[in-house]
């Protein structure tokens, strides 16, 4: 087991107390249990860790640890997933191919590159050193994957993609499927082909089952940094910039533009060929029906700033009272015409 102090050597924090202590694992803070390590952030959760019993807590000079053997540490948050990743080392999987894979012509594979069982490579498909491709993966035809990527079980990449560096793609997501692209002549809805790629840049995550299109001439691109949860669609054409953070069941609608580090709450909606600056906020359940300028915080169906929309909510929430004093006066009103006309 790794003793506290190497934990602190880990994550360059300054130990408090027993150094030698092992820890056994990771736990939380509400619910720590003896040999466990935990962190603190928020002081607001002061009072579950006097009483958690955990053994160690990683925090900030300015907290209290409650006579705890602790790490001291800038970030604690930071500080802790380093040390999740500490205690929960990612099993390497073994290089090489499984011999039920089916490999196509033409395909170059990098150094240690590991293909699972029923994965199927397209032809002239190039796979970077140190990727891992797991079980019933498809890539297609023409597809270039860069260097320590890793697509979990069931991942569909169509013929022609670009990924880069160090991207995961979780299981049963699909990159490149057709984009909605119909052109309706009379009663019927043609098909417009959709020829275009998509674009990943390096240190991408995909969630579960999410799906991106390709382009209909042009590419869908991704940029890099950016994280993205499960159950999530991005439509045709669209371009997003760096490291930005989609929350679960984001739907971004064909040809929007979006800037960099812009963070999309869950069930955000953005209508198509819209502009989404850089730093955008969009809160959760919001639609937007309109461009937003950078540096803007934006809530509600349609999405507006976010002090409009608090004074919106609140007008909302007096709507019953306003009603009943409405009714009130329009009683009044009709008894004193009532009275006038006698």
């Amino acid at each position: 087991m790794p003793t506290l102090a190497q934990i602190a050597e880990v994550i360059h924090g300054e130990v408090e107390g027993d150094g030698s202590m092992e820890i056994t694992h990771a736990c939380e803070v509400t619910s720590g249990t003896p040999g466990g390590i935990t962190f603190l952030a928020d002081p607001k959760y002061s009072r579950e860790l006097e009483s958690s019993p955990a053994s160690a807590v990683i925090l900030k000079d300015t907290f209290e640890a409650f006579g705890k053997a602790a790490i001291r540490v800038a970030n604690p948050a930071r500080a802790f997933a380093d040390t999740l990743a500490f205690l929960h080392p990612e099993i390497p999987a073994k290089p090489g191919v499984h011999p039920t894979a089916l490999v196509g012509e033409n395909v170059r594979l990098g150094r240690e590159v590991s293909i699972g069982p029923y994965a199927v490579i397209g032809d002239e498909v190039v796979v970077g050193g140190g990727t891992v491709i797991g079980v019933g993966v498809y890539i297609g035809r023409g597809t270039s994957l860069g260097s320590r990527n890793r697509l979990y079980p069931n991942v569909v990449v169509y013929e022609g993609m670009s990924l880069g560096e160090e991207i995961i793609i979780h299981s049963g997501s699909i990159i490149g499927s057709d984009g909605y692209g119909y052109l309706t002549d009379g009663d019927i809805h043609h098909k417009i082909p959709q020829v275009g790629r998509v674009v990943i840049g390096d240190r991408v995550e995909i969630g579960a089952n999410t799906a991106i299109d390709r382009g209909t001439i042009g590419d869908t691109v991704i940029g890099e940094g950016t994280k993205i949860d499960n159950l999530v669609h991005i439509a045709h054409n669209v371009k997003i910039g760096r490291g930005c953070l989609f929350a679960g069941e984001v739907g971004i609608a064909g040809s929007v533009t979006i800037g960099d580090f812009v963070t999309l709450a869950g069930q955000v909606g953005v209508a198509d060929h819209l502009t989404v600056g850089d730093r955008v906020v969009v809160a959760a359940k919001s639609a937007v029906m309109q461009s937003i300028p950078s540096g803007q915080f934006y809530a509600g169906i349609p999405a507006v700033e976010h002090p409009r929309w608090l004074r919106q909510h609140g007008a909302i929430k007096q709507l019953p009272e306003l009603v009943r004093r409405l009714r009130e006066l329009e009683a009044r009103v009709a008894r004193h015409e009532t009275e006038t006309h006698r």
